[in-house]
C-alpha cells in the first residue's frame, strides 16, 4: 500500500494527470498488486467467504444474516470494485481532482462500513466456534438442589430450594473435615 500511494505521489507531482511515464505504470502496477492482495485478504482472513461447497455458493458455512443473503454477494462484489477505485484518478478529462477525491472517499467509507458487518460476524463465528463464548462461568463452589418443606417458612409442599457448598479440593480433606466460615472445625460424621 505504502509503496503504490509513493508511485502514485511521484506521479501526481511530476506535472499534470496527462504524465504517462514510468511513474504512471509502476503506479498502476503496484495498485493493481495492492486492490488484488487487499481485496482477497477482506475475503479470505477477514469474511472467510469464497467457500465453493457450502450451502450458499462462495459463502462461509455458517452466516448469521441468513435473511439477507443477496446482501454478502453485494459486498464481494463492490469491495472488489471499490478497492480498484484508484483507476478514478487515471483519466484526463472529467471532474476535477478534488471532486475525483471526494467520491473516492464516500465510496471507501461503504467498504469499510459494509467490511465492520462481516469482520464482525466472523470474528464472532470464530470465537464460538473456538469455545471462547460462554453462557456459564464456572463458581468456585458447587448448587445443589435439595427438596426442603419446612411448615414454620411458608414454603409450598414439592418447592426446591437451593443452597451451595464449597468445592472439595480433594478426597483427603474430606476425610479429615474442614473449618467453617467461625474458625470450628466441621468434621465429617462418618470420619
Amino acid at each position: 500500500g505504502m509503496v503504490m500511494y509513493g508511485f502514485y505521489f511521484n506521479w501526481r507531482h511530476q506535472g499534470s494527470f496527462s504524465g504517462r511515464g514510468v511513474s504512471f505504470a509502476l503506479y498502476c502496477l503496484f495498485a493493481t498488486a495492492y486492490a488484488c492482495y487487499a481485496a482477497s485478504w477482506d475475503f479470505l482472513m477477514d469474511w472467510s467467504v469464497l467457500k465453493p461447497h457450502v450451502q450458499h455458493r462462495w459463502l462461509r458455512q455458517d452466516i448469521l444474516y441468513s435473511d439477507h443473503v443477496y446482501m454478502y454477494y453485494f459486498a464481494i462484489i463492490s469491495n472488489i470494485f471499490i478497492r480498484f477505485i484508484w483507476v478514478i484518478y487515471i483519466p484526463i478529462r472529467g471532474p476535477n481532482a478534488v471532486l475525483r477525491t471526494f467520491i473516492a472517499a464516500m465510496l471507501e467509507m461503504l467498504r469499510r462500513w459494509q467490511w465492520n458487518f462481516y469482520r464482525l460476524e466472523n470474528e464472532h463465528l470464530g470465537n464460538v466456534d473456538q469455545y471462547r463464548v460462554t453462557r456459564e462461568v464456572p463458581l468456585p463452589y458447587t448448587i445443589e438442589d435439595e427438596a426442603v418443606h419446612d411448615e414454620k417458612d411458608g414454603d409450598e409442599e414439592g418447592v426446591r430450594s437451593r443452597f451451595w457448598r464449597r468445592k472439595q479440593s480433594s478426597s483427603l480433606d474430606a476425610a479429615r473435615g474442614s473449618v467453617d466460615d467461625v474458625g470450628r472445625k466441621v468434621v465429617d460424621s462418618q470420619g
